[in-house]
């Protein structure tokens, strides 16, 4: 591995880190760059799951000390999002990566629409039904939500957001933040064993990758309630849009 490569790695890990805590979406960044870097799609999906993992060990300590995390909610919705990313990541080891980078390239497509125009947003929180029915819908959502971040991982923090917003009342945007951040922790520290089981990480990559993350995950929880994450979302709008036009037509 170059001193180039490592250095590239690093930053990239850095830059992410502070979006996946920030916002989200920086997976949708990282992982077709890892593809460019000449790694295998399989691979490059294992390898960055490591530098996640860390990034958002990172980010829990500094929510933890902000006193920002509910631990019980967010681990009530972590177990069927653990069970939904075991399949969802058995799926992943055996897809071609040809088919792989399509799917993330239409992925990528879908969530800069979800990222545009916020659907979730303009419905309001007080409709949501409470009680039982709550947290049946909320158990098979998010075992839905754990599937698709076994497979591709790449964009899941969207999905927590829009699903809070759309099935919780009461909870900041902060908060959803600091939920997100545990609730894809822990699905993550599963579902990674099956790729690294079946020889999908490389590690001199996942490291450096990791270094840059964990660094940019406790700058993105110490900053994530102070900058305004729309002006954000608009830088990422249009790196992701670029990224996936490039995928497209690798």
């Amino acid at each position: 591995m170059s001193i180039e490569i490592i250095i590239g790695l690093f930053i990239l890990g850095l830059f992410v880190g502070v979006i996946n805590i920030m916002s989200a979406g920086g997976s949708l960044i990282s992982l077709p760059i890892l593809i460019f870097f000449g790694l295998p799609s399989a691979t490059a999906n294992g390898t960055n799951r490591i530098a996640i993992i860390v990034q958002n060990i990172s980010a829990m300590v500094g929510f933890h000390r902000a006193k920002r995390i509910y631990w019980k909610f967010s681990i009530e919705l972590a177990i069927p999002t653990i069970i939904g990313s075991l399949v969802g990541a058995f799926y992943a080891v055996t897809l071609s990566g040809e088919m792989f980078n399509r799917i993330l390239a239409f992925v990528m497509v879908g969530v800069l629409l979800l990222m545009i125009f916020r659907p979730h947003e303009r419905f309001r929180r007080d409709k949501v039904k409470t009680g039982n029915q709550q947290s049946v819908l909320l158990f098979l959502v998010f075992m839905l939500v754990g599937f698709y971040g076994g497979f591709i991982q790449a964009g899941v923090g969207f999905l927590i957001i829009a699903f809070l917003t759309l099935l919780t009342r009461n909870i900041k945007l902060a908060d959803m933040h600091s939920i997100k951040t545990v609730v894809t922790t822990l699905y993550l520290l599963f579902s990674t064993v099956i790729f690294i089981v079946n020889g999908h990480v490389n590690w001199g990559y996942a490291i450096v990758l990791a270094a840059g993350s964990g660094i940019g995950g406790w700058f993105g929880s110490s900053f994530a309630m102070r900058i305004s994450e729309r002006k954000l979302q608009i830088f990422i709008i249009i790196i992701i849009s670029l990224l996936s036009i490039r995928l497209l037509i690798f």
